[in-house]
């Protein structure tokens, strides 16, 4: 299982990607702004179409790809095993790997094989879903969000100082016999970025910068309150129940934070965090900077979360601003979609699969999951080592 030879070849092409006429061609052909209404507003939705359908337009399956053969064995997972060392090298050259055919049930042995490109995990300390551990599997969350909910495309963390380098995805469950149904998607964010440039949001994006807004619940608040319209509460984001320590903790990582009234619970107070940073991250890898950020971080998150959906739009969990503090439009958000879902590519799961993300190169995302009697779709989270937001460098772009 050697990785191809090709991989070198395209190594300095995936290294350097550069905006060019066909990302413009792409962002011409974007299609105006659905008028899709709320169910229950009548504010615009913002569509998701998660991939323009055709995988060999966006990216060769063979450069991330990795057939394992039916069924790895204890010496397999090593990073010097003949499997080992091509996950290392396309996850090095692309930032992105599938591993199918692994033969493996045991999500520990998945976990394993990711921590070959991934190393050390990582705590999900200061996150935004309320994400649970999985039991006996150490640093291995779930998705934390519910599977009829659409997820917009996002790099995971981004609304802080540290972020992650990786994330690793472990198929536990899968749906086989209904293609498209609970597959995952991701975005390659180099040419999605190369999209954005070609507009006025992009260089309004990279003169603004942005203010990522959250409003995290208090758990004793709610103890004996009705929890449907609850997403997170700062306990759980902050792993501590003591509201000092949280609040150091955020300060810590970059945020302002203030206490302000909860609308929904007499006397209940929530942390409010305020985090201003750029939309792009200069990439070492690429040696160039790129759009990082997307309207998950937004109140659109949540159009298609059961309750959520129905608070006011400037009430959820989560707002997003330009840097000065001033509104997003639609249509603006509905172009930096389109932006990442023309460049997605499909992850169509099978039990054992294992799949490791590039934080920086590639987004995530998927469409809501309905699913039929007897049928199953579980995956389990790894997050990589932290690092430090560094922003983006002058005559990088």
């Amino acid at each position: 299982m050697a990785a191809t030879a090709s991989l070198s070849a395209v190594r300095s092409a995936l290294s350097n990607r550069l905006p060019t006429a066909a990302a413009a061609a792409v962002t011409a052909s974007i299609p105006p702004p659905s008028a899709a209404t709320a169910a229950s507003t009548a504010e615009p939705v913002v569509q998701c179409r998660w991939w323009n359908g055709s995988l060999d337009s966006v990216i060769n399956p063979d450069l991330f790809l990795i057939n394992a053969g039916g069924k790895l064995k204890e010496d397999d997972l090593d990073a010097n095993s003949l499997i080992g060392q091509e996950m290392t090298e396309k996850f090095r050259d692309v930032g992105l790997i599938h591993i199918q055919n692994t033969g493996l049930t045991d999500m520990d042995q998945q976990r394993r094989l990711a921590q070959i490109v991934m190393g050390e995990q990582t705590d999900y300390e200061g996150g935004a879903n309320p994400r649970d551990r999985l039991s006996d599997l150490g640093n291995v969350y779930d998705i934390g969000a519910p599977l009829s909910a659409h997820l917009h495309y996002h790099h995971e963390m981004t609304y802080k100082s540290h972020s992650v380098e990786s994330i690793g995805f472990l198929c536990k469950h899968a749906v086989t016999q209904r293609p498209g149904v609970g597959w995952s998607y991701v975005s390659d964010s180099v040419q999605a970025h190369n999209a954005m440039m070609q507009t006025e949001l992009g260089h309004k994006l990279k003169d603004k910068g942005l203010c990522f807004i959250r409003r995290l619940t208090d758990a004793v608040a709610y103890a004996d309150h009705d929890q449907s319209q609850v997403y997170n509460h700062w306990q759980k984001s902050w792993m501590t129940d003591d509201p000092t320590e949280a609040k150091q903790v955020a300060e810590a990582q970059g945020l302002q934070i203030q206490w302000i009234p909860d609308p929904n619970v007499p006397n209940a107070m929530m942390m409010e965090t305020r985090y201003y940073k750029s939309a792009f991250e200069y990439i070492p890898i690429l040696d160039r900077n790129i759009l990082i950020t997307s309207i998950a971080d937004d109140g659109e998150w949540f159009d298609s979360w059961p309750a959520l959906m129905d608070i006011p739009q400037e009430l959820r969990p989560m707002d997003m601003t330009f840097g000065d503090d001033t509104p997003i439009s639609y249509q603006e958000k509905q172009l930096w979609t389109d932006c990442y879902d023309n460049f997605g590519i499909p992850i169509q799961w099978n039990a054992g699969d294992v799949a490791v993300v590039c934080n920086m190169r590639f987004a995530h995302g998927r469409p809501g999951i309905e699913l039929l009697e007897g049928e199953k779709r579980e995956l389990g989270v790894m997050l990589g080592r932290l690092f430090e937001r560094q922003e983006t460098k002058e005559g990088k772009w």
